[in-house]
């Protein structure tokens, strides 16, 4: 189930026809909480000091999640992602898009392309002959992920993983924040380099050109373990939270349990993934439940301000 942003879209109709709505994917590579550059040293979740010297990966058959678990599909959409540029990438074009709650993606290049001539893809194509190479070959196709680096104090034990083949060609999904910037349907998303090194220890020093081993693992990872939802405006991505409160669905809504009664009067805000107030709820002193009423399916936060001290968490109305 997706966590996603959420965004409404105003679709014009002549006739039968709706509206085409171009789609573009901006990458903001991350690592951790910081801009991701070259030269920053990493210490992975295995507790091992890395460095990146290069990392491309591709996507494709993206479908976008909207109004209420709706798929549709763009088709013939590939993204060869450089982890030290962050780009925007067009996508294609969709129609009939309200309320964007998610997009789903696999790693690396569908079978029937994987095997095909690079060169029949005009210049600029992200499935055309690229410097370094991104294709290993007819029978193994392109490197879905292409991550080289150094392990240990000053990088001095090296890493490459050029994971292959068409059984990596994972399915994954991603939570994006959804903006319309100059008529066009703009999917924010953040990649976080850590998440390439779940599960991978690189440490001792490796080669792995192949499909299977570490290349599974880091198609996985990047899959399961990189993408995620930009911090949204005014909100902290990372919530700190003074006082506790749980919430409970209810139907078109939810209730929320403070911990303990509140001991002054207290600001609800109910909010969407930009940060832009829903509804505002101000309630007494002692109050330890309040029903939030009449809220359509998507993702939102609540902030909650006692005195001052501010609590905000992320809620999903399915």
């Amino acid at each position: 189930m997706f966590k996603a942003g959420i965004l409404t879209l105003f679709i014009v109709t002549s006739g039968v026809m709706m509206a085409q709505t171009p789609v573009e994917l901006r990458i903001d590579h991350k690592a951790g909480q910081v801009e991701f550059d070259a030269g920053v040293s990493l210490i992975t979740t295995l507790g091992e000091e890395v460095e990146v010297d290069r990392l491309e990966y591709y996507l494709s058959m993206f479908t976008i999640v909207h109004d209420g678990g709706q798929e549709t599909s763009i088709e013939g959409a590939y993204v060869l992602a450089d982890a030290f540029v962050d780009e925007v990438y067009p996508l294609g074009e969709v129609s009939g898009v309200e309320n964007v709650e998610g997009l789903k993606f696999n790693v690396g290049v569908d079978a029937d392309n994987n095997h095909a001539d690079p060169a029949q893809w005009p210049a600029g194509h992200p499935l055309a002959p690229q410097v370094p190479s991104m294709h290993w070959g007819w029978a193994s196709g392109y490197r879905f992920i292409a991550l080289e680096g150094g392990a240990g104090l000053n990088g001095i034990v090296g890493h490459e993983i050029h994971a292959l083949g068409d059984n990596n060609h994972t399915p994954g999904e991603m939570e994006v924040l959804a903006t319309i910037e100059n008529g066009v349907l703009m999917l924010d998303v953040e990649a976080d380099i850590y998440g390439f090194y779940t599960n991978l220890s690189v440490a001792a020093g490796l080669i792995n050109h192949g499909e299977t081993g570490e290349a599974v693992t880091v198609c996985d990872n990047l899959a399961q373990h990189v993408f995620r939802l930009p911090g949204a405006a005014s909100v902290s991505p990372t919530i700190e939270m003074a006082f506790g409160f749980d919430l409970m669905p209810l139907e078109g809504g939810a209730e929320i349990a403070f911990h303990a009664p509140v001991t002054v009067t207290t600001e609800v805000t109910l909010m969407d993934v930009l940060g832009r107030p829903i509804q505002k709820l101000t309630i007494p002193a002692g109050t330890s439940r309040q029903r939030i009423i009449d809220v359509r399916q998507g993702s939102f936060f609540i902030s909650v301000v006692s005195g001052s001290e501010r609590t905000t968490r992320r809620w999903i109305q399915g």
